[in-house]
């Protein structure tokens, strides 16, 4: 490659000598008086053909370009593949006729090896995580097994491609073929039962990766009898990589080999490559065994029960495994059918909002549905991440009691005219330092929760006491301290015993389809356990039921305020907000919309950037509006440098899911969620007065 990526010049005659040649000095190392004064034939002999082409063609009177121009050159007798971005135009006599040609000339060798590597690594990253998808989601072990084999072909650029299983047949023997690509099977099982060779043993007494560039100079092959080479009809293999595939418990399943009739195709990133898929392999192919077993084992348990009490334990064993994987299967599958729904209302009305002609009406009511739907979105978003204790929590210290008796009218209303709502609150104040809109929810849930039990008829009683243990709980032993017990108990028809143990899990309802996701209890424990509490349940059939959530106790004697939004009358200018968003769309959002509400907006795309700014702009801004999840220094830790920095200068964070809010908090910082509207941007920052107000202030 050429050492300078800089532009380069061609100078020739109207005769064709060349003038000036500062390119075949970088190839060559030749000073220019060297060149000066030669044909083109003679200074570049290799690419003499194009480049008089192109001389004739411009002294012609025409301009040339050519991209990405693919060029043999010769350096010190070794040739090297080269590309360059070439422009030729005409060099003008006064009269305007041609007197000679000038190329610029710049090297873009190393672009082009740069895409070519990005497309590469496109596609592997497509294919492994097409792979891993199909794998996550199939049970079946030989097609699981053929999509491995599959891709991992596909990625080493193998013409063959097999996976042996190292398990014991009933005649005692191992290693059976049970995928292929690239070849018919009925030509490689002509070849009989694979032995345990030098080359092939290693991999299925797990000794590592076996690669070589060519396999007939290998060594290790050919010391069998009776052959000293491939035996005969064998395929054309030269070069050779073989990796194990090993379970979870340290057994040999089987091994992934891939053979190519070129030598020296393959290297160490292939190596990793099949090192990764294998261990993919290895645990589906565990998983499919698994979910195997616990089929065998759930057609004859009440047998294997009375025979054996060791095989019971086992068959226990996996059948909590599978449970798990039908819990993730419930998961995944509640998600997708609500969000289905979500999405087939906001698709409909964007395809109906397309069409010409729709009167106003119409597209408000569409417009409306659009906004509606994601609002629902947004709150399914937020049950999950409270299910997942990765809601972004700020929390503060309030007073338990006086928050439940605020959300009385609305209980009651709630609950309708024939439940009666009865409030059981201590005389003492009990604190408590958690999100209190987190709080609220889930108390709402419970209650929605306790009116649906009752079949609208009935007491839910709410009692707030402290309380000194948590009883013993989901296999956790009893837990000692100081807590604030929250109990809702309703006179409904209780819990069926069969679903205690899965009532909090997502998208368990035993509702009727319709009524209900599911993710209401699941919210209500996730919020919990995030906020360092636990919650039980309660109920005889025909007796109610009585949900308690125990929330550690604060004693602090003063209630905290809460971060307040910033906010304020405009002294009647514009004011400046520094947006920091990693995300380009969301970062373009933020700013037009903020622009939008009249203020003077500057982006960073990171906090090096945002700190940089600040210091060449010390006493510019206004306002700080910064993601918290992005590389490099968070936006947490950003607001405490620039408070550090800057104490005056506000600072609003924002987002959605952030493991760091919960880990490291964020509660001395005002924090607007993510996905925000309009309206909530709106009420972060003060808006700026327009002309008219001026005048009447």
């Amino acid at each position: 490659m050429l050492r300078s990526p800089l532009p380069m010049a061609l100078l020739w005659g109207a005769d064709g000598i060349l003038l000036y040649n500062d390119l075949y000095a970088e190839i060559a190392g030749q000073s220019h008086p060297a060149i000066l004064g030669r044909r083109v034939r003679d200074a570049w002999p290799e690419a003499a053909a194009f480049n008089e082409a192109v001389v004739r063609t411009v002294l012609a009177g025409r301009t040339l370009t050519y991209s990405r121009q693919e060029m043999t050159l010769y350096r010190n007798g070794s040739p090297e593949q080269l590309f360059f971005d070439l422009n030729y135009s005409p060099v003008p006599r006064p009269d305007g006729t041609p007197d000679g040609v000038v190329a610029v000339v710049v090297d873009v060798t190393k672009t082009v090896g740069m895409e070519q590597e990005l497309l590469a690594e496109t596609h592997t990253l497509e294919t492994l995580n097409q792979t891993g998808a199909a794998l996550t989601a199939e049970l079946e072990l030989e097609p699981l097994v053929q999509m491995v084999t599959d891709a991992a072909v596909k990625l080493t650029g193998a013409q063959f491609g097999a996976y042996f299983h190292n398990l014991m047949d009933e005649t005692g023997e191992r290693l059976h073929l049970f995928t292929l690509a690239g070849a018919r099977r009925e030509d490689f099982e002509a070849l009989g039962r694979p032995r345990a060779t030098a080359v092939f043993g290693p991999t299925f007494r797990n000794e590592g990766v076996i690669r070589s560039d060519d396999i007939l100079a290998d060594p290790r092959y050919g010391r069998n009898a009776p052959y000293s080479g491939m035996p005969p009809g064998h395929l054309p293999v030269r070069s050779y990589l073989a990796v194990p595939v090993v379970s979870r418990s340290g057994e040999v399943l089987g091994g992934l080999l891939f053979g190519h009739s070129e030598t020296h195709r393959f290297g160490e990133r292939h190596e990793r490559l099949i090192t990764g898929i294998a261990a993919q392999a290895a645990i589906a192919i565990d998983n499919a065994r698994l979910f195997s077993a616990v089929q065998e084992i759930n057609t004859t348990l009440e047998r294997r029960v009375t025979e054996r009490t060791e095989d019971l334990t086992r068959a226990h064993d996996a059948l909590r495994q599978a449970q798990k994987m039908e819990t993730l299967g419930q998961l995944t599958g509640g998600i997708a059918h609500d969000f289905n729904n979500l999405l087939t209302v906001i698709r409909g009305s964007t395809d109906l909002l397309k069409k010409p002609g729709l009167s106003e009406s119409r597209r408000d009511r569409y417009i409306d549905a659009i906004s509606q739907t994601a609002d629902r979105a947004t709150r399914l978003t937020s049950q999950l991440l409270a299910f997942a204790r990765r809601s972004s929590l700020t929390p503060r210290v309030f007073d338990v009691g006086s928050t439940i008796r605020s959300l009385n009218e609305m209980m009651e209303m709630l609950s309708g005219a024939l439940i009666e709502v009865d409030l059981r609150l201590p005389d003492t104040v009990c604190l408590a330092n958690t999100d209190v809109s987190q709080f609220e929810t889930a108390i709402v849930n419970m209650a929605v929760n306790a009116r649906d039990a009752m079949g609208q008829q009935g007491r839910l009683t709410i009692t707030v006491e402290p309380r000194s243990v948590i009883p013993p709980v989901r296999g956790h032993e009893a837990r000692h301290g100081d807590f604030i017990g929250i109990s809702i108990a309703d006179t409904g028809a209780g819990i069926p015993t069969e679903h205690i143990e899965h009532i909090f899990e997502p998208f368990f309802t035993s509702k009727d389809v319709g009524h209900g996701t599911g993710l209401g209890l699941s919210q209500v424990f996730g919020f919990v356990k995030q906020s360092g509490g636990e919650v039980t349940v309660t109920s005889e059939p025909g007796h109610g039921a009585t949900f308690t959530l125990f929330l550690p106790r604060e004693r602090t004697e003063r209630i905290a305020e809460s971060v307040e939004t910033p906010s304020g009358e405009s002294d009647g200018t514009s004011i400046r907000i520094l947006v920091v968003e990693d995300n380009p769309e969301v970062g373009a959002f933020a700013t037009g919309a903020l622009h939008d509400l009249g203020h003077d907006v500057v982006l960073a795309r990171n906090a090096a950037e945002a700190l940089a700014q600040l210091d060449r702009e010390h006493d510019t801004f206004d306002f700080v509006f910064s993601d918290v999840m992005m590389p490099g220094m968070n936006g947490i830790e950003l607001a405490r440098e620039i408070r550090r920095r800057r104490p005056s200068l506000p600072v609003v964070l924002t987002s959605g899911y952030s493991e760091i809010l919960s880990r490291e908090g964020a509660g001395e910082f005002t924090l607007l969620r993510k996905p925000y509207s309009i309206d909530s941007l709106s009420a972060a920052f003060p808006a700026p007065r327009n002309d008219t107000e001026k005048a009447q202030a």
